[in-house]
């Protein structure tokens, strides 16, 4: 085969990514590091246009970050070697749609494609493992291949099978699995108390959604919930302070708001305080 396979092209990508970072980070990452100290130090005490330096610092950083892996990929993959260092490490290169060296709008053009292929979940990477001639979506773009190394001008550029089915298949697999991911990372950045809110405050909309009145108190596990004709509520026992809040639910609405929160401040519990 003389198409480069999905992992190879991976490995590469990786090793180029800590390529271009280097650099960036060397000089910007210890003056967003200072800055970020400085704010946190005593937030009181910082003024309107240090902040906005420490943001205009992050912002640069990416610009600069932007402009130098564009040039990177387009100078080398346009380059005498076809390819970046992470390529040359393993052993491919990317040629044109008659197997020769591409102009550096094309690979200009195929650098910039890749934006398709990150806001397709990364789909547009994982497409190189099974389409026809093992080309990511940024490929097809750009009307690239990449190749093994040994491969030469005027070979042919035979076709592969396309499989399907296997795409759509590892695809699925990938999108619930970025789904799970997010779910776990929200649930682990949330604090008990937030957690506590968050439960209380969905099963509260659920109620609402199904119109479920409560004749009775409800009590669950440190919640006890109500129904009022003003909407619902409910009294959350905070698992780390042992002290109560209240979220509140009014009908017509479908966002539960923090009513009350006597020995803490709403902002605790992450969910917005009733106006």
């Amino acid at each position: 085969m003389i198409y480069a396979g999905f992992c190879r092209r991976a490995v590469a990508f990786i090793l180029d990514m800590i390529i271009v970072t280097i650099p960036t980070t060397l000089i910007f990452g210890p003056m967003v590091a200072v800055g970020t100290l400085a704010l946190g130090a005593n937030p009181a005490d910082i003024s309107a246009m240090q902040a906005g330096l420490v943001g205009a610092t992050l912002v640069s950083w990416q610009l600069v970050a932007i402009v130098v892996t564009w040039l990177y990929f387009a100078f080398l993959e346009s380059g005498k070697k076809q390819s970046t260092w992470g390529k040359r490490l393993l052993g491919i290169k990317v040629v044109s749609a008659n197997g020769g060296r591409i102009s550096f709008a094309r690979a200009t053009g195929r650098f910039f494609s890749k934006i398709v292929s990150y806001i397709t979940f990364y789909i547009g990477f994982i497409m190189a493992g099974f389409t026809n001639r093992k080309r990511a979506l940024h490929d097809m773009v750009a009307e690239t291949y990449v190749v093994k190394r040994d491969f030469e001008e005027g070979q042919d550029l035979p076709e592969t099978q396309f499989h399907t089915l296997s795409l759509v298949i590892v695809s699925i697999v990938w999108v619930l699995f970025l789904i799970g991911s997010t779910v776990l990372s929200v649930r682990l950045s949330q604090t008990p108390t937030q957690q506590a809110a968050a439960n209380a405050a969905s099963y509260m909309e659920e109620l609402a959604r199904k119109g479920t009145g409560l004749n009775a108190p409800l009590r669950a596990t440190g919640v006890t919930y109500f129904y009022t004709p003003d909407g619902y509520r409910a009294v959350v026992t905070d698992p780390v302070s042992n002290n109560k809040f209240t979220l509140f639910l009014q009908n017509g609405t479908n966002e539960a708001c923090c009513l009350a929160f006597p020995f803490g401040d709403c902002a605790d519990t992450g969910v917005a305080e009733c106006k």
